[in-house]
C-alpha cells in the first residue's frame, strides 16, 4: 500500500511540473515550484523578484522571472 501511495505523490507532483510548463502568469506557489524554494520564501523576497500586484494577489511572469534568475553572472575559475 505504501508503493501505491509514493505512485500518487510522484504523479501529483508530475501534474504539478506539467502544468507549471505550460503557463506564463505564475502566482507564488508557482514560483516556489519552479525556483525550488517554499512559498514562504518566495513572499519573503518578493521586493527583490520582478512582480505585479492585484488587490491581495502576487502574480509573476514566467519571462520576468527567468531573467531574473540569470542577471547575476558568476565567473567560475577551474584550478587544476
Amino acid at each position: 500500500m505504501e508503493n501505491l501511495e509514493e505512485i500518487k505523490t510522484e504523479l501529483e507532483e508530475i501534474k504539478k511540473l506539467t502544468l507549471l510548463g505550460a503557463k506564463n502568469v505564475l502566482n507564488v506557489n508557482d514560483v516556489a515550484l519552479l525556483l525550488g524554494f517554499k512559498p514562504k520564501t518566495v513572499r519573503n523576497m518578493v521586493d527583490e523578484i520582478p512582480h505585479y500586484r492585484n488587490g491581495n494577489g502576487i502574480w509573476f511572469k514566467r519571462e520576468d522571472i527567468e531573467a531574473w534568475q540569470l542577471q547575476v553572472k558568476h565567473n567560475v575559475i577551474r584550478i587544476k
